[in-house]
């Protein structure tokens, strides 16, 4: 069985790759490791078993393509865009492979577009993909791993705490030091973004943060830093 994990960067799809590689029947691969999975598979040279792939988000722009019409199952890992955002400026990836855009109130809008551009992938037609939420992955791993096997049809095993660092199966060096996921790497925007900066996050990305039930700032009032305000617990689609 073939899977795809669709997201857009720094949303822990790297995490939930390298989470599934420690399932005794399956074998996932994450950006790097994913390019040389593809070949193997176009050449027809996959493995039995289940193969997880996670390639380079850039390929949710490339919409002509389709490729993920061409897996048994599709994952797709939303994370609230304010903390992908923060993560990836932070971790510099965010310019690895996208020129610098316009900046409001120190904002950069082109980022927020790319983000927009991926979403519209899985807001355009969600049904065939089974959408979880990293702020799940992190506050209820145990029920939402529960789910999520149950949908790759992959028997009950302990998935979290996961396994050490793996770069084959699609580990990554921030994970090599834990085996968890610190509960403040959600709702960072609250403490991080201003009230203005909120509100460019509303204008160009509020109807997409709306569907993935995320909050825009008018509905935080009087709630910022409280941990659980950021979404209504969601049904896995």
């Amino acid at each position: 069985m073939r899977v795809i994990i669709g997201y857009s960067m720094r949303s822990g799809s790297t995490l939930l790759a390298h989470i599934l590689s420690g399932h005794s029947q399956a074998r996932a691969y994450s950006d790097i490791s994913s390019n040389w999975a593809l070949v193997r598979i176009a050449l027809g040279l996959q493995p039995p078993g289940m193969i997880c792939i996670k390639p380079v988000d850039l390929l949710y722009l490339q919409r002509h393509v389709r490729l993920w019409d061409r897996y048994d199952r599709r994952i797709w890992l939303a994370r609230d865009p304010r903390d992908a955002y923060l993560s990836s400026v932070e971790s510099g990836y965010a310019y690895l492979l996208w020129r610098r855009g316009r900046r409001e109130e120190g904002i950069d809008v082109g980022l927020l577009k790319r983000w927009r551009r991926i979403y519209d992938t899985y807001l355009d037609d969600p049904d065939p993909w089974y959408r979880i939420h990293y702020e799940d992955l992190v506050a209820r791993p145990d029920a939402t791993l529960a789910g999520l096997m149950n949908y790759l049809d992959l028997p009950h095993e302990t998935l979290y705490p996961f396994q050490t660092f793996d770069i084959l199966h699609g580990g990554d060096y921030k994970i090599a030091r834990s085996n968890t996921v610190r509960d403040d790497s959600r709702h960072r925007y609250q403490r991080e973004l201003t009230p203005a900066q909120l509100e460019v996050f509303d204008r160009y990305l509020g109807d997409h943060m709306r569907a993935l039930q995320y909050p825009l700032s008018g509905d935080l009032t009087g709630s910022i830093g409280k941990c659980d305000v950021a979404r209504t617990p969601v049904t896995c689609q």
